[in-house]
């Protein structure tokens, strides 16, 4: 099974990676051969056409005759006429276009051959990249350096392929030249070679915002005391800062990190409040120390190095997609981006299962095991609670998650273990990805199966390292609250979304946030509420229900097609200018709503269905 898995993934990467890669070539090869032959076509017209001159020529000797047949039989003119001797036997024009064959043939060649080499080089450290973080770094920057240049040559050769190939392709064999054809491919050309300038000069926003609060250690001294003696033990540094915030998780960081108004530097340790509370104290040492063995492993330091040039890379990438005719380019190198990800996690794992054994030596495999149990399952829980209530379909007087969480987290825990595929679940992490909990379980020398897994999980946390902290309620509640006071509003605003109204509760949540508008014109008012667009001119209010298209056309008009095929349009010349742009923001808007609720109708019938037929099957 593991090895049809294998192969299975390996046909998944070729079709979506290394196939579209590929792509690359499709333009300088069609180049290529087009422009060799059209070269070679001019070539045999124009020694036909000398041979029959040299030939009917009286004043030519039978022995100068044949040297200069041969000369032209031998040589091509194309490379004849670049020697200064015979520059001059072809007209202007038939020298420009001979430039041109071959500088097209020069750039296909050399677009050709620089992918072959730099798809050779990049594999190269793709694979120097799995010995070692160092490495890594080393070879994740040099190939983004390559790669970048290399992406923006093939973008700018490319192009000037392509607009030469609108040209010669239509004037070649149908003896015509498409202005409006060439003028397209230029500016797809120059929008492509804009899009990849400005992904490389942009200035990008790096700040990383934690949300949370940092313990200073005149606070919670107790709490430093037993952070300095993991430290001690796990022979590292003490960390810089100690954040302490409600996410479902614990990480360490060397990048800047902004808390409120105010951005940290050097190395920062984030504490789940949440998290603490359920933990006993050996649990919580277990944890802190994995922590701490990242930054023993330099792991947070290379993870610093190598996020900035990630987030080049996707920006660089996301400009070659929107430039279109780049897109070959864009697959190039998202393959090697693709490559790099199983390069990343590779060693992610690596350092994951390094800290987690670090950890195990410090406390216990007991404590290590309890501790990733109470995490998963945690996290698990908070995420289906959150689900849950931003399900409901009526406004929330208070969201309540952590009162849910609180209440329902225990009995939870005495059923998680049963839940499928709970040997896949990984911790969250906001820079890394994790090993799966089967994985890391197996690694400290525990398993799911065992009996003593469910003890560990039931077992309630003393909430040690919680009480360290000073004033940690406080702080726990208020962030909750502010979290909660953002999850109310959210949902409040997803709630217009989510209804074709049939009841006046429903129906009054979406008037609330899409109340009717009129707009006047020259053929009078147009109304647009949440169920449909009325025009003066029309005979009855059109329901966005049968409304199947809608599109602009070349005279300023908005065309609706309509289920029964009856088109109705609104001409915005009939607008004012101010106006104009408020007809189609409100029409889009109004009917993307309309969209948005039929198909998460829709979704919520299926669901129920899906839900009745396990059922049912369960019960069989």
């Amino acid at each position: 099974m593991s090895q049809a898995s294998d192969d299975f993934s390996k046909i998944g990467f070729a079709r979506t990676f290394f196939l579209p890669a590929l792509l690359i070539f499709l333009i300088p090869v069609v180049s290529l051969v087009f422009f060799l032959y059209i070269q070679n076509h001019y070539d045999e017209e124009a020694r036909n056409e000398i041979l029959q001159e040299i030939r009917a020529d009286a004043s030519l000797s039978a022995e100068d005759k044949a040297a200069a047949e041969a000369l032209y039989i031998n040589v091509p003119l194309s490379r004849l006429i670049m020697h200064p001797d015979f520059a001059d036997i072809v007209t202007s024009q038939a020298s420009f276009n001979y430039a041109t064959f071959r500088w097209a043939i020069r750039l296909s060649l050399f677009s050709i051959i620089g992918g072959i080499v730099v798809f050779v080089l990049s594999a190269l450290c793709v694979v120097a990249s799995l010995r070692s973080q160092w490495v890594q770094y080393v070879s994740l920057s040099v190939s983004w350096h390559v790669l970048r240049i290399f992406g923006a040559a093939q973008v700018l050769i490319q192009g000037v392929l392509l607009f030469a190939l609108s040209y010669w392709v239509t004037a070649f064999f149908f003896n015509i030249y498409v202005p409006k054809l060439m003028i397209i491919a230029g500016i797809l050309a120059l929008a492509a070679i804009a899009a990849v300038i400005k992904s490389i000069f942009i200035k990008l926003n790096n700040e990383t915002v934690v949300e949370g609060t940092v313990i200073e250690r005149d606070s919670s001294p107790a709490l430093w005391q037993e952070l300095s003696s993991i430290c001690a033990k796990v022979k590292t540094e003490m960390p810089d800062q100690v954040i302490a915030g409600i996410d479902d998780n614990f990480f360490v960081a060397e990048q800047s990190l902004t808390v409120g108004e105010k951005k940290y530097s050097g190395r920062s340790l984030f504490v789940s409040l949440s998290l603490l509370k359920q933990m006993n104290g050996s649990e919580a040492d277990a944890v802190l120390a994995h922590e701490m063995a990242h930054f023993s492993g330099n792991d947070t330091l290379y993870s610093q190095k190598i996020s900035p040039l990630l987030v080049r890379y996707e920006h660089y990438l996301h400009g070659l997609y929107e430039g279109g005719v780049s897109l070959p380019i864009f697959y190039f190198m998202n393959c090697f981006r693709a490559l790099y990800e199983v390069s990343l996690k590779r060693l992610s794992r690596s350092r994951e299962f390094r800290a987690d054994r670090i950890a195990t030596e410090v406390t216990s495999p007991a404590d290590m095991a309890g501790a990733l149990l109470k995490i998963i399952a945690y996290s698990s829980y908070r995420a289906k609670v959150e689900q849950d209530i931003f399900n409901k379909e009526e406004v929330l007087e208070n969201a309540n998650v952590s009162q849910e969480i609180a209440l329902g987290f225990d009995h939870y825990a005495g059923s998680f273990l049963s839940t499928p595929d709970v040997s896949l679940l990984q911790t969250s992490h906001p820079f890394d990805t994790h090993p799966s909990l089967v994985d890391r379980m197996q690694a400290v020398g525990c398993t799911l199966e065992s009996p003593d897994s469910q003890v560990m999980l039931s077992a309630p946390g003393d909430g040690q390292w919680y009480r360290n902290i000073e004033g940690a309620e406080e702080l726990e509640n208020a962030q909750w609250q502010e979290y909660e006071d953002r999850f109310r509003a959210y949902h409040e605003e997803s709630l217009p979304y989510r209804f074709l109204p049939e009841t006046d509760a429903e129906l009054a949540i979406v008037v609330k946030a899409f109340p009717e508008v009129q707009i006047s014109g020259e053929e009078g008012l147009l109304t647009i509420d949440h169920a449909g667009i009325m025009h003066h001119p029309w005979e009855s209010p059109v329901p966005f229900s049968e409304i199947q298209s809608c599109n602009m056309d070349d005279k300023g008009r908005l065309n609706f097609i309509l289920a029964e095929g009856k088109p109705n349009k609104i001409n915005l010349k009939k607008f004012m200018d101010s106006d104009q742009q408020r007809v189609i923001e409100a029409v889009e808007r109004y009917y993307s709503r309309y969209l948005a609720a039929k198909a998460y109708q829709e979704h919520v019938k299926q669901a129920g269905t899906t839900e009745v037929e396990e059922l049912a099957d369960t019960e069989t």
